[in-house]
């Protein structure tokens, strides 16, 4: 082939996107997403009902039975959204909180168990000690079985 005849050039299909099933979100993911539901439902959702209940409100833009029979859903939808609107410092600090307590919990029982570990081999130690327990050379023997000392 000449370079007139170049074959056309064919590119592979992009990756499609799909949603993400709910087994393979992170756990910030669903940490996020609480504290998305958590600030909607108390943050949100209490300015929403305290601006319904207002004297202040307009009768224009009360939406009629449609309005007193679907505002609720409407709220919720609202607050939802609002929620999830990017750059929410609200919902990102409480993340963080929860993550910070988690990883502090998990470390504090990382540090127990070789606490824990440790602790039971200075007890075996001090109890051979305390039992005059010696080995061939004189010194106190560690946590080593009898059936394994020489």
């Amino acid at each position: 082939m000449s370079a007139a005849e170049t074959p056309p050039s064919f590119s592979l299909p992009t990756r499609p996107t799909f949603p993400v099933p709910k087994a393979a979100q992170s756990a910030h993911q669903k940490i996020e997403k609480q504290a998305q539901k958590l600030v909607a439902d108390t943050f949100y959702g209490t300015l929403m009902r305290q601006m319904h209940d207002s004297p202040f409100k307009s009768e224009l833009f009360s939406g009629g039975r449609g309005g007193e029979a679907f505002g609720g859903l409407y709220d919720q939808q609202l607050t939802e959204r609002m929620a999830k609107a990017g750059g929410n410092k609200l919902v990102n600090g409480i993340v963080r909180r929860i993550e910070a307590r988690q990883a502090y919990a998990k470390q504090k029982k990382q540090e127990q168990q070789q606490t824990g570990s440790t602790k039971e081999g200075m007890d075996a130690t001090n109890n051979a000690k305390l039992r005059g327990d010696r080995g061939n050379d004189g010194a106190a023997a560690t946590a080593v079985p009898a059936a394994l000392r020489a």
